[in-house]
């Protein structure tokens, strides 16, 4: 009787049934599909996203920044062709300029550094000196990046010719953390750094940053002894650098 039963049993199994499981996909497969799902996805809702920042009220406009903002965080090269859209208002509010900054800073590659630096040296000038000071610090991440680092040193020692105290200052310790990455550029960069009178800075990482360069570079600078003598007469008043915003 049982004999009988099991041979009912593999009579009705189909082929279906008997065909052995299909081989799971590795992890790195599996990372894969998912990315290109999820690039699918964000193409999809770029554009409405896109259309609403250029409309609405203004809360409505910095709800849908930030949700851009996240998107661009985990997908920039979905929006490496839409860095315009991220260029900042001289009418907005600083808390959306910050937002479109660390945007624009997230979307540069090769193809766009150069035009996204161009409008960053802009808001260098801005009379928003927090927002200057941000752009000056976009435009040195950018560079350390890799992505057209000659014309971004070029931007970057003409910041030394602005005579803005604040300015200075960004543009000194981004210099300083430029030739820890690219000690190739020191001709250039000391050439220009050796102009700075000392007795111009006000901010200790500025003047952080200017000794660093003056022990690092010393060879290249004739009046460096002297500069440092002048710097380190009034050392023990200086705040500590991470004090100074």
């Amino acid at each position: 009787m049982k004999m009988k039963l099991t041979m009912e049993r593999k009579k009705s199994l189909s082929s279906s049934v008997l065909k052995p499981a299909p081989p799971k996909a590795s992890p790195r497969l599996r990372r894969l599909l998912v990315k290109s799902l999820l690039s699918r996805v964000y193409e999809r809702i770029k554009a409405p996203l896109l259309t609403l920042v250029s409309s609405g009220s203004p809360e409505q406009y910095y709800a849908v920044l930030s949700h851009l903002h996240l998107l661009i965080m985990r997908a920039p090269y979905v929006f490496s062709s839409d860095y315009k859209h991220f260029y900042c208002q001289y009418n907005e509010p600083s808390y959306v300029k910050r937002l479109k900054l660390e945007m624009l800073t997230a979307v540069a590659n090769e193809s766009n550094s150069y035009e996204i630096v161009t409008e960053l040296c802009e808001y260098a000038a801005n009379v928003d000196i927090p927002i200057a000071r941000e752009s000056i610090r976009a435009v040195g991440k950018i560079a350390l990046q890799q992505y057209d680092v000659n014309a971004i040193v070029d931007r970057l020692l003409q910041f030394l010719e602005m005579e803005k105290d604040y300015v200075t200052a960004e543009a000194l310790v981004l210099v300083k953390d430029l030739l820890r990455k690219y000690p190739q550029w020191s001709h250039d960069c000391i050439a220009v750094v050796g102009n700075i009178s000392s007795k111009n800075l006000q901010e200790s990482k500025a003047k952080a940053a200017l000794i660093w360069m003056l022990g690092e570079y010393s060879q290249n600078m004739q009046d460096a002894p002297y500069v440092l003598e002048s710097l380190v007469e009034n050392w023990d008043e200086e705040h500590s650098a991470e004090d100074i915003d």
